[in-house]
C-alpha cells in the first residue's frame, strides 16, 4: 500500500506512478522520488531555503549516536506504545534518521522532516516506509487520514495535527522532563539555572485532544567514549549555546566516568470529535 500523501500546491491525493519514481495529482503536479527513496513535499519557499530543518553535521550526529543503542529504552517505550493501538496509517512528523520510525508497525508507515539529510537517512534504512521532505506546520497528507502521529523532541503545531489525525485517533509526543541531559545543561548553562518544567505540548489544545495517558522514561546513558559524547552533544539544542571551551568541558566530563540521564514524557493524545478548523 503507498503512502496517502497530498500535492502541496493543490492537496489533491498524489499518486505514485507505476516504475515508483514519481509522485504526481490530477492537476499534473508531480514530485520525483529522489535515488534514496524519499520525495521533497516541501512548500516552494521552503525549497529554496538554504537548510531547512538540522543542519547536515546535526542529522548525522544523532544517526551515529542513537545507533550505539542508547536511546533504545525511548524507542522501545513509543513501540509499546503503537502496539497496544494498532494503527492502520502511521505517521512520524520530525522523524530524524527514522530510528523510531522503522521500529514501528502498522500497515502504512510513513516519516516526514524538514531536512533532506534525515529524510534520505530514513528512506534508506527502511525501504517498506514512506518517507518526504516536509514542514510540521504543512503536512502533506490529507485531512483525518493518520491513526497514530508520533512526535519525538519534534516541533508541533496543534492546528495542523488536528487537521490530519482523524477523530479518535492518536498522538505520541515524546518531550523532556527536568532532568533530561543535566549534565550537558550544566557545561553550557550556569549551575544555578533552573531546569524547564514539563509542559506537555498539546496542553493548550484541548478543543482537539484529550489526554489519555503519560509516562516518564528515565535511563543513563552510557557513554563509552568521547566521540559519542561528541555526537550527543552535536545533536542536542545545546550546541547552539556552547561556550569557546565546550570541547575541553567534553573530555572532562568523559574522563569523569559519568552517564548521561535520559528523562523523557511519554504522553498520549486522543482526537476528539471537534472540526479542526478555527
Amino acid at each position: 500500500m503507498s503512502a496517502p500523501w497530498r500535492c502541496p500546491v493543490c492537496q489533491a491525493r498524489l499518486a505514485l506512478s507505476r516504475d515508483g519514481r514519481r509522485w504526481a495529482c490530477p492537476s499534473g503536479h508531480s514530485f520525483d522520488m529522489a535515488r534514496e527513496g524519499y520525495v521533497n513535499l516541501s512548500a516552494a519557499g521552503q525549497r529554496r531555503a538554504r537548510q531547512a530543518g538540522d543542519v547536515e553535521q546535526m542529522v548525522n550526529a544523532r544517526r551515529r549516536f542513537l545507533a550505539t543503542g542508547a536511546f533504545d529504552p525511548l524507542t522501545n517505550a513509543l513501540v509499546d506504545v503503537a502496539t497496544q493501538e494498532r494503527p492502520n496509517v502511521l505517521l512520524d512528523v520530525g522523524c530524524g534518521d527514522g530510528r523510531h520510525t522503522r521500529n514501528m508497525t502498522a500497515d502504512i508507515v510513513m516519516g516526514i522532516d524538514a531536512a533532506k539529510t534525515a529524510a534520505a537517512a530514513a528512506a534508506r534504512a527502511d525501504p517498506r516506509g514512506w518517507y518526504a521532505v516536509a514542514n510540521a506546520a504543512d503536512l502533506p497528507v490529507p485531512d483525518e487520514s493518520i491513526d497514530l502521529l508520533l512526535n519525538v523532541f519534534g516541533p508541533i503545531v496543534p492546528l495542523e495535527l488536528a487537521r490530519v489525525v482523524r477523530p479518535d485517533g492518536i498522538v505520541v509526543a515524546a518531550h523532556p522532563r527536568p532532568a533530561h541531559l543535566e549534565e550537558l545543561r550544566t557545561l553550557v548553562f550556569a549551575k544555578n539555572t533552573e531546569p524547564r518544567p514539563v509542559k506537555p505540548p498539546l496542553r493548550d489544545a484541548k478543543e482537539w485532544f484529550t489526554e489519555t495517558g503519560t509516562a516518564a522514561i528515565t535511563f543513563r546513558v552510557a557513554i563509552p567514549d568521547e566521540s559519542v559524547l561528541a555526537d550527543l552533544f552535536a545533536m542536542t539544542p545545546y550546541r547552539w549555546h556552547a561556550p569557546i571551551d565546550i570541547d575541553e568541558r567534553l573530555v572532562a566530563l568523559d574522563s569523569a566516568g559519568l552517564g548521561i540521564l535520559a528523562d523523557v514524557q511519554v504522553t498520549t493524545y486522543k482526537r476528539t470529535e471537534c472540526r479542526w478548523t478555527v
